[in-house]
């Protein structure tokens, strides 16, 4: 692989000394870094440009919000503390972070490619692809989320708690608690898991849950009332994209996987 000579680290500001310990480790290997905290959108969508690889310090929130601003540069993820954080996607910590930077400077290292989601709203696409999963519905989670859910040939009007589209990633998170299936890391799959569906005398949903190939898209028509606020949102980070009676999102495979970097 490329050897890398040129990094941007992401960080979170607590990182339990663990950035220090990344810092040093980048200096013994001779690798040029630039550093962000995680807040600081446009100078990751910046740094990212002349970086051979981004490493994020944190835990898994950090990781996803870094995503958002990669396209095809390596990640690697080191997590900051393996007893506060669950780090799933981190492939070093604080502990063994001296050797596996020696490794990414000889090129020594592997790609995993994990696939994306992407979703258009109205036809227009929303800025940010989805690492883990994207949320439909409405804005509180006691409020009904109403809407028409179509997948191929099939639709249907449902009542819920909002839904959840995600990656094989996803599948290991939020999806996985939800009572959906937790799918290979690798897999080139889409998974959608209605949450709490309602099941009355006008309604009665069986589209609550599926796996589909990634060439299929999945499509929601909101119904959600205006006081009920309906949104979207991309791996639970903080901007939430309105989602209001007669809007239509689509949700689809993204052609560029996030490339994390193994060992």
């Amino acid at each position: 692989m490329k050897k890398i000579k040129k990094a941007l680290v992401v960080y979170y500001s607590q990182n339990y000394g663990a950035l220090a310990v990344v810092k040093k480790a980048l200096q013994k290997s001779k690798i040029a870094a630039s550093y962000v905290i995680r807040e600081k959108e446009s100078a990751i969508q910046e740094g990212v440009r002349s970086a051979d690889a981004v490493i994020v310090v944190g835990g898994d929130g950090t990781l996803l919000r870094a995503s958002h601003f990669v396209e095809d540069t390596p990640v690697l993820h080191i997590s900051s503390s393996t007893d506060k954080n669950e780090a799933f996607f981190a492939r070093a910590t604080s502990k063994d972070a001296d050797q596996k930077i020696r490794l990414l400077a000889a090129g020594k290292y592997k790609i995993t490619r994990l696939m994306r989601l992407e979703a258009s709203l109205n036809g227009r696409k929303l800025p940010f692809k989805a690492l883990n999963e994207i949320y439909a519905g409405s804005q509180e989670a006691y409020h009904v989320s109403r809407y028409t859910l179509a997948i191929a040939n099939k639709k249907e009007e449902q009542k819920s708690s909002g839904i959840l589209i995600a990656t094989p990633a996803g599948s290991h998170a939020w999806v996985r608690s939800a009572g959906g299936k937790t799918l290979p890391l690798t897999a080139k799959k889409i998974e959608y898991v209605v949450r709490e569906p309602y099941i009355g005398r006008l309604t009665k949903p069986k589209m609550t849950k599926g796996v589909l190939n990634s060439s299929q898209s999945v499509t929601l028509i909101s119904s959600i009332w205006e006081k009920h606020k309906g949104v979207v949102v991309i791996d639970s980070y903080k901007k939430e994209f309105e989602f209001k009676n007669g809007d239509k999102l689509v949700v689809r495979a993204a052609k560029q996987p996030l490339n994390l970097i193994c060992f």
